[in-house]
């Protein structure tokens, strides 16, 4: 759950009451907090009291990737450095999906690429959103055009927009995210503040989720600054260090201790900024602490949907370079066939009986979040199996753990 007092969610959550959105307060309370802000309680309820009551719980969320195209090319992201063509999502395959699960009651619709490339982005987010769905994206900011193209994105009424932030100076940033312009990103979330105060919305909540590399791990406070010179309400500064340190990126990645998230919080603190420190792929998990057991997963709960339909368990496999793995290692493809048809067919039962017995899945062999201390020989090597036989395309390709000294 966000990092942040509960004096602030309270505030943020009477949006929720002043706007009338009677079915989001609804799944807030009901569905999101128990099973998805809170680990001990998701774990609790979805992997440990509801399997003994015999009850295989489908899940209440789901990220959908509009788009894997993308013009950019952030030297921290593995679209930079894969071979997978560029795709995008039709919108009736969009609503083929989302009308199949069953209108979720948590819509992440983000992906590994620029979701504006996708024409029809804007339609999708209406569309989720007049259904009462719970909606979160992450953009970059680089991509709206004008004001018009800004007022569009704030009447979807989504729900929480995240910005990625990639550096607090324009030498930082576009070190980072090649392509891109701080000027323009910077430009455009002013505009968006000043808009949505015209415009008298209290929706999209903004929130930043900042990057954490070589380039980028010195100007974080920097950017603090200019988010407290905003003058405008916030839910959260999600600060992310690269969760995968894959082969190409290793270089990128880094190293944050103690002190340098004590500084952070504190400055944080005293600009009344709400902060969230993500997992890392050179440390152990959030806040630095130790990586929780496998049966503490909460993010099986929201399956992720590839741009082309195939299912992968959840988002956290992402960005690590993998994509041929993980479409080799897909429980199934949700434009074939209904979700909740992949979701009790025999693979996937198994995948969650493994999760919640503390083994480790085939597939999530790459897991950024849990630990993955007793993994097998035998997994890897059925993992493995499994992605070359679903997946020519990666012919005589080793795969094996990134992160190879969490599993000796």
């Amino acid at each position: 759950m966000p990092q942040i007092p509960w004096s602030h969610k309270l505030k943020l959550a009477s949006h929720y009451v002043w706007d009338g959105r009677w079915r989001e307060i609804y799944n807030m309370i009901f569905w999101v907090y128990p099973f998805w802000w809170n680990r001990k309680i998701s774990a609790f309820l979805n992997n440990k009291l509801l399997p003994k009551l015999g009850i295989d719980l489908f899940p209440p969320f789901l990220e959908i990737e509009p788009t894997t195209a993308c013009q950019y090319a952030c030297v921290c992201c593995e679209n930079s450095y894969w071979k997978e063509p560029p795709k995008s999502m039709s919108f009736q395959n969009f609503k083929k999906i989302f009308d199949d699960f069953g209108m979720p009651k948590w819509l992440g619709l983000t992906g590994i690429g620029t979701s504006y490339l996708n024409k029809d982005y804007h339609k999708m987010l209406s569309y989720a959103k007049s259904k009462g769905t719970l909606i979160e994206t992450f953009d970059h900011f680089n991509d709206l055009k004008d004001d018009d193209h800004i007022r569009e994105l704030i009447n979807t009424g989504m729900d929480f927009l995240f910005i990625s932030i990639y550096g607090g100076t324009k030498e930082s940033y576009e070190k980072v995210m090649r392509g891109g312009n701080f000027d323009k990103a910077m430009h455009n979330i002013r505009r968006f503040v000043a808009l949505k105060k015209q415009m008298k919305k209290r929706f999209p909540i903004l929130s930043f989720h900042y990057i954490i590399t070589k380039d980028s791990k010195d100007s974080l406070s920097t950017f603090l600054d200019f988010v407290h010179s905003l003058d405008t309400e916030i839910a959260e500064v999600l600060v992310t260090p690269m969760t995968h340190a894959f082969k190409e990126a290793e270089d990128f990645a880094v190293t944050i201790d103690e002190n340098y998230v004590n500084d952070l919080k504190a400055k944080a603190k005293r600009l009344g900024i709400g902060i969230t420190i993500n997992f890392s792929a050179k440390k152990d998990s959030e806040e630095l602490e130790k990586r929780p057991p496998m049966s503490d997963c909460k993010e099986l709960l929201m399956p992720f949907i590839f741009s082309n339909g195939d299912i992968t368990p959840c988002c956290s496999l992402n960005e690590a370079n993998n994509r041929d793995w993980q479409h080799g290692t897909s429980l199934g493809n949700a434009i074939e066939k209904p979700i909740k048809e992949i979701w009790y067919s025999k693979r996937y039962k198994r995948m969650r009986d493994m999760i919640r017995n503390k083994e480790v899945p085939p597939e999530c062999i790459y897991c950024p979040a849990y630990d993955l201390s007793n993994i097998t020989k035998e997994t890897i090597d059925e993992s493995n199996s499994m992605a070359r036989e679903n997946n020519p395309q990666m012919q005589e390709k080793v795969v094996a753990p990134i992160m190879v000294e969490r599993v000796k």
